[in-house]
């Protein structure tokens, strides 16, 4: 059996000690667009002792400066067609999570792959539906990020665990307290309360629920257009902003009163476990949300609930509920799920499962 660290310095997260080895993320997204779980996670496992991550950068917003750039000392942007191999370390794990990734090779052996099962492939995604059977094929081990597909496939004979995404508690707290206004963040009427939003301005997000919330007198601020995604409502009380970098984010959500998930509940959001989520979480705002399944199995002691019906009330109730009490909840759930722990699990993973140290009985109950 492989030994797992104890406790340093009496720190609540465990550093664990690892087969080396070097996990390499193909390109399919830019590390500068929008910083989600590939970019968090790499980040992550740079940070484990015999860990080295590195992203091959597909650079459709951002051009790198030069060839391969070094974030630090375990975690590298390398350009397609790049040769990485005097970065390799150890083991060469590959880690995809875009279906469609399934028969990536760049002219490398890989010792182990790990296909990362991110969104139910259904709606949006039933594209990629056909690809899924070939990358667990492909794949050693399969993490998945909600209840849904790991029910799916719990019993297909390939190790599989849950890894929900997570928080960067660090970073979102920041908004906790007062931060400048930025140039371009809209003006508000005196005691207008702020509701906001930032992600993809996609087909799953419930704009007539938004207009329902602006209609009754709440300014709601949507951030995020971009190249892929564009929104534009024409509401007095609906402001759309552009993408903003990951670093500015924290200042945006400061301005919120409250923070709302509003998606639509279709097939495919039964497998989704937001991101933003555990952002606004960790800035402390009361977040609202749409009756997604992974929150409401999960976090339903911190967070509210709403439809058409009664967003107003359940508006009225978060904010004139927030005390320091209900902050303290709140960071506490963040900081319990962070992106730290996701990557040390799936690090214990690969490490059960190069080992060999999983069974018939494994994979069925103890990668959950």
């Amino acid at each position: 059996m492989l030994n797992w660290l104890v406790h340093r310095s009496r720190q609540k997260n465990a550093c664990i000690e690892s087969i080396e080895m070097t996990i390499i993320y193909p390109p399919a997204l830019d590390w500068n667009l929008l910083f989600q779980r590939p970019q968090q996670l790499m980040t992550a496992f740079s940070k484990i002792p015999g860990v080295r991550a590195i992203f091959i950068n597909e650079e459709t917003y951002k051009k790198q400066s030069r060839p391969i750039e070094k974030l630090n000392d375990d975690l590298f942007l390398v350009q397609k067609g790049i040769n990485y191999d005097h970065l390799v370390k150890g083991k060469k794990v590959l880690w995809f999570s875009s279906p469609g990734q399934y028969n990536y090779g760049d002219g490398r052996n890989f010792d182990f792959t790990v296909f990362d099962y991110l969104d139910n492939s259904a709606d949006e995604f039933a594209v990629w539906k056909d690809y899924i059977p070939k990358c667990f094929e492909r794949a050693d081990l399969i993490a998945t990020t909600a209840k849904v597909m790991y029910e799916a496939h719990k019993n297909d004979g390939k190790p599989i665990f849950m890894c929900p995404n997570g928080a960067d508690y660090e970073h979102f707290k920041k908004a906790r307290v007062s931060l400048p206004i930025p140039a371009d963040f809209p003006d508000v009427k005196e005691r207008q309360k702020v509701v906001g939003f930032h992600g993809a301005m996609a087909s799953w997000v419930d704009y007539s629920l938004i207009t329902d919330i602006a209609d009754k007198g709440y300014h709601v601020v949507l951030i995020g257009n971009n190249a892929l995604y564009q929104k534009n409502i024409v509401h007095p009380n609906i402001t759309c902003l552009p993408h903003k970098d990951y670093r500015v984010l924290p200042a945006y959500i400061a301005q919120f009163d409250v923070c709302i998930v509003p998606f639509k509940l279709t097939e495919m959001i039964r497998g989704c476990d937001p991101i933003k989520y555990y952002e606004y979480l960790s800035a402390g705002k009361p977040v609202i949300t749409t009756r997604m399944e992974e929150i409401v199995n999960k976090y339903s002691d911190v967070t509210y609930f709403m439809d058409r019906h009664n967003c107003g009330q359940i508006l009225q109730k978060a904010i004139s509920e927030n005390s320091e009490a209900k902050i303290a909840a709140r960071a506490k759930v963040a900081r319990a799920n962070g992106w730290d722990s996701r990557a040390m699990e799936a690090v214990k993973m690969m490490n059960q499962v190069m080992g060999g140290n999983v069974d018939e009985t494994d994979v069925q109950t103890n990668f959950r």
